[in-house]
């Protein structure tokens, strides 16, 4: 399979295809680009979704989950993988299926990083809501943040320069990746936001941090 992932739509719900060879940051950066530029086709919804060509831990298929649903107008009810068919909300309530496990490759934070807190990882961090002000998160790899970045976001604390920032918005920021920090103050009419959905990746550019629509795909 040589794309990250394929979406397949069929009478009330939506099949997705993934690649079983990439990185689960990768492969929800694809979720996350390709409902966003869908959002009109698929409208306002509720879908089932089945997961084929990959395995995923209930970790890891919340994050597929959230980064439909905070991407789109679709709302999941009821998931269908190889080994696993439920509903999402009983599992959600018996299983407390929003997680705040670590993996060795990804750590997920659900919902806000909110003022005074801070969340850390080793390795690449997925944050499903916003930075707010006050707030921080801080990685060894690469960021993504599904909402908006209000407060602190320090990525490359390991792998330096070559990390990613990829974010919905950026108002007021304290951004780093490896040694390049820089303040995104921006005024209310030039906030920096993504038109149409669309997400936002930054980057080291001559020793600056460049912010970019996103086109392609997140090397972590």
């Amino acid at each position: 399979m040589t794309e990250d992932l394929i979406i397949k739509g069929y009478p009330h719900g939506i099949r997705l295809v993934m690649n079983p060879d990439i990185s689960i940051e990768q492969l929800l950066t694809s979720v996350c680009v390709k409902f966003a530029e869908s959002k009109r086709f698929w409208g306002e919804a509720t879908m089932s979704l089945t997961i084929e060509g990959r395995s995923l831990s209930n970790e890891e298929l919340e994050a597929v989950i959230q980064s439909i649903e905070r991407n789109s107008e679709v709302t999941i009810s009821i998931v269908n993988t190889k080994d696993r068919f439920f509903e999402k909300e009983m599992t959600r309530k018996k299983d407390a299926f929003f997680f705040e496990k670590t993996r060795d490759y990804l750590k997920i934070h659900d919902g806000n990083v909110a003022n005074g807190q801070k969340v850390i990882s080793s390795y690449g961090l997925l944050v499903t809501g916003d930075i707010e002000p006050g707030g921080t998160a801080e990685c060894g790899g690469s960021l993504i943040v599904l909402g908006t970045i209000a407060g602190k976001a320090y990525a490359g604390r390991d792998i330096g320069k070559s990390a990613r920032v990829l974010t919905s918005g950026i108002q007021e920021a304290d951004m780093s990746i490896g040694s390049v920090r820089e303040n995104f103050s921006v005024r209310n009419k030039t906030r920096l936001f993504a038109k149409d959905n669309q997400m936002i990746m930054v980057t080291v550019e001559d020793g600056h941090l460049s912010p970019e629509k996103f086109t392609g795909s997140l090397n972590v």
